[in-house]
């Protein structure tokens, strides 16, 4: 299961982006702890001193998370992302929150297996998928980004050399090998968080006053903690014919296909395809097809007929990306198809939808 996430991404503090990597020599002289000033603008003046892939191939659990905010001409804007996996579960999880002046939007999923967990701002559905394909999210984005780099991806690259050079301010904890230290630029005051001995860079903060801010943190092992929920509502499957239809010698047909990049894939068996006769409260079924069936026809009492038509392209046995679906019918009067899930008994869409 695959769920795109359209965000609206503000630009914050554009020189400071980049994709680095863990050194191989972070402590010249052995100043680790606490380090020097010094100490820290050799690690950071490597380009390969931070890079999220790297951290992903060292930890089997690990979560990233952002948050850029900015305020302009007195309007609030934040992106957050929040991005994990368990590779010993098998389970990965993506979350987004979008938040411009009064508009919000906040959604996470939960996926890996033949469960899955969606949540839409406070609430958690059930969905399913059929033929589960786990994969670690960090490298799925970083091929992502790479195919398309003005695409809507986690902003988990920073450019370490662009604050190398300061004069920090080191503190730390030498029972628990964090160190935290401070700088100042031109425009902005950062701060770093460092665990670990060689240290490796777990947080990065910048703020330039009150209107920019940008954050970005790293969680590994028992911190990162992933579990499905069981015996909540289920969600019906993001599949919803194309409305559109075409009329030609007094019959109105309808056809497309399931839309690329789907991946959450169902039984046939599970999903009911109508023909609908009629708008909002007076909308009804006037005849309806079994997806597993693949062609079914139907004549009225009154001669007016329906004519369904499913085909698995690639013929996997399940509803996946480019199968295709047709329907004809001579019936007159305001006409539409939808799609039933009988998995989680409710209408993937459609006006029979707000009847629920």
């Amino acid at each position: 299961m695959r769920v795109p996430l359209a965000v609206i991404f503000l630009v914050i503090s554009a020189p400071l982006s980049g994709c680095l990597q863990v050194e191989e020599d972070p402590c010249p002289d052995s100043n680790c702890f606490p380090l020097t000033s010094d100490a820290l603008n050799g690690i950071l003046s490597d380009t390969s001193s931070f890079n999220v892939l790297t951290y992903s191939q060292m930890y089997d659990r690990l979560r990233v998370e952002t948050t850029a905010s900015s305020t302009v001409q007195g309007q609030f804007g934040e992106v957050y992302w929040s991005v994990a996996k368990d590779d010993s579960k098998q389970l990965r999880s993506v979350a987004t929150r979008v938040t411009l002046g009064t508009y919000s939007m906040n959604n996470e999923v939960i996926e890996g297996g033949e469960i899955t967990n969606i949540r839409i701002g406070n609430v958690w559905f059930e969905g399913r998928d059929e033929a589960p394909n786990y994969s670690d999210p960090f490298e799925e984005f970083a091929q992502l980004s790479t195919m398309d780099p003005d695409g809507d991806w986690p902003p988990f690259g920073f450019d370490t050399t662009q604050i190398s050079g300061l004069d920090w301010r080191i503190t730390g904890d030498e029972s628990s090998l964090q160190q935290v230290a401070s700088a100042t630029n031109s425009s902005h005051t950062i701060v770093l968080e460092l665990m670990g001995s060689p240290p490796i860079i777990t947080s990065i903060e910048t703020y330039a006053g009150d209107e920019d801010q940008f954050a970005l943190t790293i969680s590994t092992g028992e911190e990162v903690e992933l579990a499905l929920r069981e015996d909540i509502e289920r969600a019906p499957l993001g599949f919803s014919p194309d409305g559109t239809s075409l009329v030609e010698g007094g019959v109105t047909q309808w056809a497309g296909s399931v839309q690329s990049g789907f991946a959450t894939e169902a039984n046939p068996s599970e999903l009911v395809i109508h023909g609908i006769i009629g708008s909002d409260d007076n909308a009804s079924t006037a005849s309806s097809m079994k997806l597993d069936s693949g062609t079914y026809n139907e004549t009225l009492a009154d001669g007016t007929w329906w004519d369904f038509i499913w085909s698995d392209q690639d013929s996997d046995g399940l509803v996946s990306s480019g199968d295709i679906y047709a329907v004809r019918t001579n019936a007159t009067g305001e006409l539409s198809i939808a799609v039933y899930d009988l998995w989680a008994d409710a209408w993937t869409g459609g006006p029979l939808a707000s009847q629920d």
